[in-house]
């Protein structure tokens, strides 16, 4: 498995069903390590957890990256503080609608560049979906994927 150093990604996590994920916003800024930015849900209040991890590949449950974006080094601070902004805790949120709410602004920005969001959920989804049994597995590497919706 092979992560682009600059590589903007949706990250998803396996959960009991085939059809619902954990999802999160993973930037690759180094070989070995980059920024993972997700919102958890405990005791029904949404808290961030936003941190730089070491080898996310190996992250527990990860069905896969879905690269939807590449970040130049001069936006990476922008981008940063854009998604650390996201409202997280409000009615109706969820890991899900906090991080196409993220590609949505950095979208308005021109960080990413996906004409639409629906599809690009309907994409991850997808996605998630045709992992999840290799994922119940513990199937390795967990794969990583390009975007058909964003222009990378």
């Amino acid at each position: 498995m092979v992560l682009d150093v600059g590589g903007l990604y949706i990250m998803l996590f396996a959960r009991a069903t085939p059809n619902d994920y954990h999802w999160a916003l993973y930037h690759h800024t180094h070989p070995t390590k980059g920024t993972k930015w997700h919102i958890r849900n405990v005791s029904d209040v949404w808290m961030t957890d936003h941190n730089v991890i070491r080898d996310a590949t190996k992250q527990f449950l990860l069905m896969g990256f879905l690269r939807i974006a590449v970040i130049p080094p001069e936006r990476l601070e922008e981008a940063d503080e854009l998604i650390r902004s996201i409202p997280y805790n409000e009615p109706g949120n969820t890991c899900r609608t906090w991080v196409l709410d993220a590609i949505h602004t950095l979208r308005e920005v021109g960080i990413v560049r996906c004409d639409d969001i629906d599809q690009l959920e309907a994409e991850a989804k997808a996605f998630g979906f045709s992992q999840f049994y290799d994922t119940s597995e513990n199937k390795q590497p967990r794969p990583v994927v390009d975007s058909h919706v964003c222009i990378l």
